[in-house]
């Protein structure tokens, strides 16, 4: 579908003629009760073949990317004799690969089985990951990271591109909060799994606990690569194995293609896509808010370091990173389901980074236990809650074509965790126990995230007033964003 001729010059919306949606919208000669009991059966089938495989994935994503700051707390920063600057590298220099590799592979992914691709990167990528068990100095260690994120780079803005392919728009925010909870299961679990390894196996075949660490996630990893050639669906009408019969598929296009008031969602021209996806405002509108919100998230890599700072041992300060995340989850959960059932996004946007900026101030502006650790709560849940609505907002600001969609969801999500890199060296040891600089950096991007999300909700909600005037004036469709 060529995306650019349906578009009203003045407003950017879609503009679709009559002769674009059949007299009868009805399904096959369903009835409305009908259809709607044929959408609720498939949503439930594309929820526990899709969702929850992506969402097992992404806890061994998390692992085998995060390992590295509690395989710190294990020794590892000694044992390799990395300064601190040292050490901060090595965790950025993974991203450089990840970002690099992440428009590539989507566009890829859109003409490669999903199935087979994205569980070869997982495969691969664990296998990378146990190789850092075998590093004895600063270039094991950063040629590991290089190619780690080479090797990862195509499954999270794969899996978003598998998701907004089967969900309508305002389906996508919780589904993505229900697979980014892969994030906080592997972050919270990684803490406990990671005290267990490093307590029990520390020294065991006359390894450090820390290589352990590397050994056992790593290879965990690959079994999942393995099971995710099972798991994993294609795109819709793509062969779907048996799980869903012929007119399910054919239900599951039609009904996006209902919801966008649009054409089957097709891959289209790479060349066209790539040019319309660079050339279009709303587009960097999004990268700018991924780039602000997850700056103020890149406490996570430092988390166990920070934590320490509250008096705790080891093992302790793991197991108590746990619970953090746990809140994370369940309140960025909860907005998710809010987007879902008010079509708001801005807002659900603005409201979670005002969370973060407040328990960023708790964090650096005391050193009392208490109001420290209930901050640490605060920064997560904050960050975490905006970051699913972010995500959910793409599909449903590019709605068409899905290459253009694949490749705009990569360029967020390079720009975006390209903050990852820079974001690295806000959290020196110097600067503890407070970490005075890294909460005042990242509560800076957290307010530029709330103007910038405001701007955009302001953007589209006028957006949408012009083309309800043009459509009372012409009677022509027009798709209408969510703000």
């Amino acid at each position: 579908m060529d995306v650019d001729n349906l578009k009203d010059t003045q407003t950017g919306h879609l503009e679709i003629s009559p002769k674009s949606i059949p007299a009868d919208t009805g399904f096959e000669g369903l009835t409305p009760e009908e259809t709607k009991k044929l959408e609720k059966k498939l949503v439930r089938k594309i929820d526990l073949h899709l969702i929850s495989s992506l969402c097992l994935l992404f806890i061994f994503n998390i692992l085998d990317r995060s390992n590295i700051a509690n395989a710190r707390l294990g020794g590892m920063q000694s044992d390799l004799g990395l300064s601190d600057t040292q050490y901060q590298t090595a965790v950025a220099i993974m991203f450089v690969g990840y970002l690099l590799g992440q428009v590539p592979s989507n566009i890829i992914l859109t003409r490669i089985k999903p199935s087979r691709y994205i569980p070869t990167a997982i495969f691969i990528w664990g296998g990378i990951s146990m190789c850092a068990a075998a590093t004895h100095n600063f270039t094991g260690i950063m040629i590991v990271r290089v190619l780690l994120g080479f090797a990862e780079s195509p499954f999270f803005p794969g899996a978003l591109l598998l998701v907004s392919s089967w969900y309508k728009p305002q389906e996508i925010a919780p589904r993505v909060a229900v697979m980014y909870c892969g994030n906080t299961i592997a972050n919270g679990f990684g803490g406990m799994l990671a005290a267990g390894i490093l307590s029990g196996l520390d020294g065991a075949a006359g390894l450090a606990g820390w290589r352990w660490l590397f050994i056992i996630e790593g290879a965990g990893t690959m079994v999942a690569g393995i099971l995710a050639v099972l798991l994993l669906p294609d795109f819709p009408r793509s062969g779907q194995r048996k799980w869903l019969s012929e007119q399910e598929q054919r239900f599951a296009e039609w009904r996006l293609a209902q919801a966008a008031n649009d054409e089957i969602d097709e891959n289209g021209p790479i060349k066209e896509a790539l040019v319309d996806a660079v050339t279009d405002p709303k587009a960097w509108m999004l990268i700018a808010i991924q780039i602000c919100q997850l700056t103020s998230q890149t406490w996570t890599y430092f988390f166990p370091s920070i934590v320490k700072t509250l008096g705790f041992n080891n093992i302790v300060t793991l197991l108590i990173t746990a619970p953090v995340y746990v809140f994370g989850f369940c309140s960025s959960l909860g907005n998710s389901f809010i987007a879902q059932y008010t079509d708001k996004r801005a807002v659900l946007i603005i409201w979670p980074l005002i969370v973060d900026i407040v328990g960023n101030i708790m964090v650096i502006s005391t050193t009392a236990t208490a109001p420290r650790y209930i901050g640490m709560f605060l920064m997560c849940a904050g960050s975490y809650s905006a970051f699913n609505v972010v995500q959910a907002w793409i599909a449903s600001t590019v709605p068409r074509t899905r290459t253009k969609r694949a490749i705009v969801y990569a360029m967020v999500n390079l720009f975006g965790n390209s903050s990852n890199i820079y974001g690295s060296y806000f959290f020196p040891t110097s600067s503890a126990p407070q970490y005075r600089m890294g909460g005042i950096i990242l509560s800076s991007f957290a307010a530029g995230g709330i103007i910038l999300a405001a701007v955009l909700g302001l953007w589209l909600r006028k957006l949408n007033e012009r083309a309800t005037e043009r459509e009372d004036m012409d009677g022509q469709i027009r798709y209408k964003y969510l703000w």
